[in-house]
């Protein structure tokens, strides 16, 4: 079996318990027990870290990690976000939120495309990776209610957002491109 094509790997299972860590993240958020929330949120950052480590030292690079791995962040900080923008106890921005989620629904959906026509999952990159960090903070400072810090991080997080997001669309356009056509 092909390094690309295995599932079962430590550097996947890492990405796979960020799904899991949602749910104690949630109930600490639910019940204002924000050290709690901190400990749970520096756990999944760890595991984040030492899912692309281990990929990359122990040559555990995956479709399915490149996959998992921005899907399992993805849910993660959305999970955090609908929660606190529902929330009467968080004063979260349902705009954000709303950006966010349409961010990553046009992004899935060029993904989907360049995987299905091309068969692999492209890889995350700097600007990806910076925007996501920032977005990160922002909902962490948040959730610890550290104001006005988590308003100016939001606002550099949605800079970065929007500039990853072109950086993305126009790599998407260009794997599209290269990539004949099956109608023809």
């Amino acid at each position: 079996m092909s390094s690309e094509s295995r599932i079962w790997t430590l550097s996947n299972l890492l990405s796979l318990s960020r799904f899991f860590l949602l749910i104690p993240i949630l109930l600490n958020l639910a019940q204002l027990q924000r050290g709690w929330v901190l400990f749970w949120v520096v756990l999944a950052l760890a595991t984040d870290f030492f899912d692309g480590y281990f990929a990359r030292r122990l040559n555990q690079r995956s479709n399915f990690g490149r996959i998992v791995d921005p899907l399992a962040d993805k849910i993660c900080v959305l999970g955090v976000c609908l929660f606190m923008v529902i929330s009467p106890l968080y004063d979260f921005p349902l705009w954000f939120f709303i950006f966010l989620l349409a961010r990553e629904f046009v992004l899935m959906a060029c993904s989907l495309l360049v995987i299905n026509r091309k068969h692999v999952a492209m890889e995350s990159n700097r600007p990806g990776k910076n925007s996501a960090f920032a977005t990160g903070m922002a909902v962490l400072l948040f959730a610890m209610d550290v104001q006005p810090f988590g308003w100016i991080v939001l606002w550099i997080a949605m800079a970065l957002t929007v500039h990853s997001s072109w950086v993305y669309l126009r790599l998407f356009l260009q794997q599209v491109k290269q990539i004949p056509s099956a109608d023809v």
